[in-house]
């Protein structure tokens, strides 16, 4: 039990730290890159590269910890993470940024899984509220590290900020060596490759591109509209993005409070339920209220998902499984971020709102809900 609630805690602050720094990435190169002569094909190419990368690498990250564990890959992806985005603020050569960018976008991802699977290797039964308070510390990152990245380069400049990341992942790596030197895998004599652990990742990758899509979908459509029609500003778009986040992590918190097997069959309808609500704000949006409204909603129906799929995984999958199943159903991450982005564009091609593209994705989701149900 110790063990285990060392990993939930000390997983929750590694988490933490990886959305931190991933949220500086995601505001900082760009602030960066448009500083730089980049055209704007290899400015959205910088912003993409990792994720086929990241796709291949996941399961197999993830079959290797369930042999050897995490210890070792964390404290290696950490150094990666850091010292990559660290180093992209120290040139202004392309090829070498868009070599650091990869390697810095793969980390990143495969950290996220990694973290996952360390956070939860031994979660098992009654994993509702151990959940929540993981994911909802882990989320918080997300918080911060969209909030600080402006401020910070604003007062003290670009320079200045990309130290800052180095220290705090120096940091990390200190924490992460102290906390996991315990845990230490023993050589595993009786591990046997399978394939079974398949059957148990669709369905949970369904509906997290499902839960995904949506948020991609809201944060690169609305941004861009929001700029460009709407007129507002760059740190209210900011706000309206950080509503999200802020409602999905505590969120997480709450719904783990009263979670427990017997509700959690309620979770899947509900979450897509929310997001038919918030998409309805906001195709209908009149004033700036229903955006932050459309916000809150998406985050709020993101912890429902959440709680279901990791509460689920920790139950049903075996503690030597549980790093091929958590890095294989880590695609549905990628993917989320492809088809967030085709789906509405496709509807922009043929002249339609492009946030009434978003009714696509839960229709998909209670459809396999139902038929998920159907086969029980």
């Amino acid at each position: 039990m110790k063990e285990e609630k060392i990993r939930i805690y000390s997983g929750a602050g590694f988490g933490f730290l990886q959305n931190l720094l991933s949220a500086f990435g995601m505001l900082l190169l760009p602030m960066y890159f448009s500083s730089l002569d980049i055209s704007i094909v290899v400015y959205a190419f910088l912003l993409s590269i990792g994720d086929v990368f990241s796709f291949i690498l996941k399961p197999v990250i993830g079959y290797y910890t369930d042999k050897y564990g995490e210890r070792k890959f964390l404290l290696v992806g950490v150094l990666v993470l850091t010292l990559s985005l660290f180093f992209i603020g120290q040139t202004t050569d392309i090829l070498s940024i868009v070599i650091l960018k990869i390697i810095s976008s793969v980390a990143g991802a495969v950290l996220f899984v990694l973290i996952l699977i360390y956070g939860l290797r031994t979660v098992g039964k009654n994993p509702d509220k151990k959940v929540g308070i993981f994911r909802s510390i882990f989320s918080a990152g997300w918080i911060f590290g969209l909030l600080l990245p402006g401020t910070i380069i604003d007062n003290f400049g670009t320079p200045f900020t990309f130290y800052l990341v180095l220290a705090i992942g120096l940091v990390w790596v200190i924490l992460t060596h102290m906390f996991t030197r315990k845990y230490e895998a023993k050589k595993i004599t009786s591990f046997k490759p399978s394939l079974s652990f398949i059957k148990k990742v669709p369905l949970p990758m369904i509906y997290k591109i499902v839960d995904i899509s949506i948020f991609n979908a809201f944060l690169f459509f609305f941004t861009r509209y929001a700029l460009q029609s709407l007129g507002l500003s760059r740190s209210i778009v900011s706000i309206i993005v950080v509503v999200e986040v802020f409602a999905f992590s505590f969120g997480q918190f709450l719904v783990s409070r009263v979670s427990n097997r017997s509700k959690r069959k309620y979770w899947i309808p509900i979450c897509m339920l929310i997001h038919i609500v918030g998409i309805l704000s906001m195709v209908y949006a009149s004033e700036l209220t229903h955006y932050f409204i459309a916000s809150a909603l998406f985050g709020f129906a993101g912890a429902f998902v959440d709680l279901w799929i990791y509460s689920r995984i920790s139950e049903t999958v075996k503690r030597y499984d549980k790093g091929k199943v958590i890095g294989t159903y880590g695609w549905s991450f990628d993917i989320a971020t492809i088809i967030g982005a085709q789906i509405p564009l496709l509807f922009i091609l043929f002249g339609l709102n492009p946030f009434t593209s978003l009714f696509v994705f839960p229709i998909v989701g209670i459809v396999t809900y139902v038929i998920s149900k159907s086969k029980v």
